[in-house]
């Protein structure tokens, strides 16, 4: 991580910018650039450093302006508590305040969050977390991966699983609500998912929970394989996991009912179902506001396309060594 703007940083730098135009080393425009000033503001800058010295470089602080905060910590231990903040950015304020008093500085946890905060270290929008950025991907072809979960849209106040599949290319949806989440529902939802989908399916990732029964059934009787996800790794069933969001936030808590019987509640799913597939753009990664159903059928233009290229090349290929073969034959 890079040195951050601290307060000294900022000081020197805009000494050593100033100096250097005074000495004709760089130009006033460069060095206005440099500190984010108007070549004029600058000037005037220079004028009252060059007349009462450093202390004009320090600025004034925003808020009241009578008057220092007499219990404010000092701007060496803020140092060191930006400094170790940025070593360790897994810790937080209690962690951290630890992790300062092996160095005999005693700061209480929320003392240690307005400085990270008020220097700009963390908890603003200026912050980067120190966590990686989520890689995105999709797939190139429909049915080459769906990922299947359940969830529990009323939780454990009555006993209604929904399960769930997205293909992971288009993000055409699947859904069916059961009473269980166990092998037998999972083995109904799938073939089911394999009879309605527009395509072929190859592969279908669920979490590890349906046991060998539904392996074995998928391999042997529907033709696909199986991918088990991690423990307590949702990340690697994404796409299913947010399809969980949007349709409890668009269908569920706006259509079902606690009382509906479960033959209303698969009924209004799969009218809800048509109108995700058919009618509502998707705005996530490479789906560019189409359908689901526009992007199966674009993912299948764009394969045909390219089999027809393919084909003219080797057509033409074949044609131009039998011309070749013939002329000199």
């Amino acid at each position: 991580m890079g040195e951050r703007l601290t307060r000294h940083y900022l000081i020197e730098m805009r000494e050593k910018t100033i100096r250097q135009c005074v000495e004709k080393k760089m130009k006033w425009k460069q060095g206005a650039e440099i500190l984010g000033m108007h070549p004029k503001a600058l000037s005037r800058l220079k004028k009252r450093y060059l007349q009462y010295g450093r202390v004009v470089l320090e600025g004034k602080k925003p808020g009241p302006r009578s008057g220092y905060t007499w219990n404010r910590t000092r701007e060496e231990i803020e140092e060191e508590v930006s400094k170790q903040a940025i070593n360790h950015p897994e810790l937080g304020p209690i962690p951290l305040a630890e992790e300062l008093e092996k160095q005999r500085i005693y700061l209480h946890p929320t003392t240690i969050w307005r400085i990270l905060k008020r220097n700009k270290i963390r908890y603003t929008s200026e912050y980067k977390k120190w966590k990686p950025e989520p890689q995105l991907y999709a797939l190139d072809e429909p049915g080459m991966e769906i990922q299947m979960d359940g969830s529990y849209p009323w939780g454990r106040a009555r006993k209604l699983v929904s399960f769930d599949a997205v293909d992971d290319c288009s993000r055409f949806g699947f859904g069916r609500f059961y009473e269980h989440e166990d092998a037998d529902s999972a083995i109904d939802f799938v073939t089911i998912v394999v009879r309605k989908a527009p395509f072929r399916i190859q592969r279908v990732r669920v979490d590890n929970r349906y046991g060998r029964r539904f392996r074995e059934y998928c391999e042997n009787k529907l033709g696909l394989e199986v991918i088990e996800n991690d423990p307590y790794e949702p990340t690697q069933n994404g796409k299913v996991e947010r399809y969980h969001g949007t349709m409890k936030r668009l269908f569920f808590f706006k259509e079902c009912s606690f009382t509906d019987d479960m033959e209303t509640l698969n009924y209004k799913y799969g009218l809800w179902l048509n109108r995700y597939n058919y009618q509502r753009r998707h705005t996530g990664y490479k789906m560019n506001k189409m359908t689901p159903a526009q992007k199966i059928a674009s993912c299948y233009l764009m394969l045909l396309a390219n089999r027809l290229l393919t084909n003219q090349k080797v057509t033409g290929i074949l044609q131009q060594n039998g011309a070749v073969s013939c002329s000199c034959g």
